[in-house]
């Protein structure tokens, strides 16, 4: 297990641009280390979103890839429904060119039939449907899809998975000429394709699963011989469905896990999800402040679900309570946000030489700086276990950054343990104006640590 001594911070104040605030998505490709940074918004050309590449023999950093800009119209001014609700309120003036692309939210490294070798495929975050992004070789990368893949209200592709050969891409929020929302839609589906590099896709799934309160697919993994898929459901809470995708897609999947493991939608969505020790970990939570307030959701902590081979699931950290599968207490001993009321959602999961590591948001900086009059403490929260049930924390104050809310996402490679942080330094600010009614230019920008 990685000590906090052993992390090096290899990236800081967004890797070249403060305002890049997350480090949302990693991949190892071709011997070095590829992230993907977005942008909260897409005000102007300073928003393009960015692909870096980092070389760990050189210590080296470079930008291999630059959102291109587009005009600005209604969906670039669009509201985002966690700041505003549902409502026509539009968001700041922004500049008359705006990045088509302010974001990315998934990577793999895959090879399909059109593929000379393994390429690095790419999920986008865009105002005008989310697109694929595919390189051959880490440096030139182009537009594979269409919009959204046919449907230009679909705001990202949050999970890119590999399984049987095939690529599988699912679609995350949504957005309008109106209303901007960063996770949910009101329908949801998976894509498939074995030559995404043609551009063509298939449905793997029926629309929801179903039911359409699942408004998102958050994460996907492989297990045991199937690919999971985990829902966000803000009526019942989050629901794990599986499939072997056998035959012609959409294909035959069964749920595994349903109404948030039993605590209903306190569990609102399963955000991570990681193999470790045969058995699959995941990871729920409330996205933005641990209270959906379109949706009344809330306001709750994050639980940890053990789910195992034979089917059975153990609850690890969170709140003990009856089920139809009996009656489940935390084996880790420790409440809800391994019993921290701000930690909201185990944002990612990651194993590492025989360790399993939980990254946390925790949005008590958040609190604290809207309160004023207080001493700024906290920060997302670094964890990890041997055993799946005995937990020690490595950092929780976002390695020495108290802004530093959420880590976002982990790579484990031969070089050792990547971590990307959510770095918000606008939190500094409110705090600061709150406290002594002074102005403070707020710096900062994601954050990349590597353990070895």
């Amino acid at each position: 297990m990685l000590k906090l001594g052993q992390f090096e911070r290899v990236g800081k104040d967004g890797v070249g641009n403060v305002r890049s605030k997350n480090a949302q998505s990693m991949a190892y490709f071709k011997g070095c280390l590829y992230l993907g940074v977005t942008h909260h918004t897409g005000e102007g050309p300073e928003d393009a979103a960015r692909i870096l590449r980092y070389r760990p023999e050189l210590n080296e950093w470079q930008e291999v890839y630059r959102s291109p800009l587009v005009e600005r119209d209604e969906k670039a001014t669009a509201s985002h429904v966690y700041l505003f609700g549902r409502s026509n309120q539009k968001g700041k003036q922004i500049a008359e060119e705006v990045p088509l692309h302010r974001g990315f939210r998934g990577m793999v490294v895959f090879q399909g039939k059109s593929d000379k070798t393994p390429a690095l495929y790419v999920g986008t975050i865009s105002h005008w449907g989310g697109q694929i992004l595919r390189s051959e070789d880490g440096k030139h990368f182009e537009s594979v899809s269409e919009p959204g893949l046919g449907n230009a209200d679909v705001l990202s592709f949050r999970s890119l998975v590999e399984f049987n050969g095939r690529l599988f891409a699912s679609h995350t929020g949504s957005v309008s000429e109106e209303t901007l929302d960063r996770n949910f839609s009101e329908t949801t589906t998976i894509y498939v394709s074995d030559d995404p590099a043609s551009g063509q896709w298939r449905q793997a799934m029926p629309i929801s699963f179903g039911d359409f309160n699942n408004k998102a697919i958050f994460g996907m993994t492989v297990y045991h011989g199937n690919l999971y898929a985990g829902t966000g459901n803000p009526a019942r809470g989050f629901q794990i469905w599986k499939t072997a995708a056998e035959g012609k897609p959409p294909y035959e999947w069964q749920p595994v896990l349903v109404d948030g493991a039993y605590r209903y939608n306190l569990n609102e969505v399963a955000i991570a999800m990681v193999e470790f020790k045969d058995a699959l970990y995941i990871g729920s939570g409330i996205p933005g402040l641990g209270y959906d307030k379109t949706y009344d959701v809330g306001p709750a902590a994050a639980e940890l679900i053990r789910l195992n081979s034979d089917g059975s699931w153990d609850l690890i950290v969170g709140s003990p309570r009856f089920t139809p599968d009996g009656f489940k207490v935390p084996l880790s001993a420790m409440g809800p946000g391994f019993d921290d009321p701000e930690n909201t959602v185990f944002w990612s999961m990651g194993v590492h030489n025989g360790s399993l590591y939980v990254g946390t948001n925790n949005v008590r900086p958040w609190k604290i700086a809207m309160r004023g009059g207080e001493e700024m403490h906290g920060g997302s929260q670094f964890w990890a276990t041997n055993d799946g049930e005995k937990w020690q924390p490595i950092s929780m104050d976002g390695f020495g950054n108290h802004y530093a809310i959420g880590i976002r996402t982990m790579m484990s490679t031969p070089h050792g343990f990547f971590i990307g942080t959510s770095n918000h330094q606008e939190i500094e600010k409110l705090w600061h104006r709150r406290a002594s009614k002074k102005l403070i230019p707020a710096v900062g920008g994601a954050e990349i640590w590597l353990g070895r």
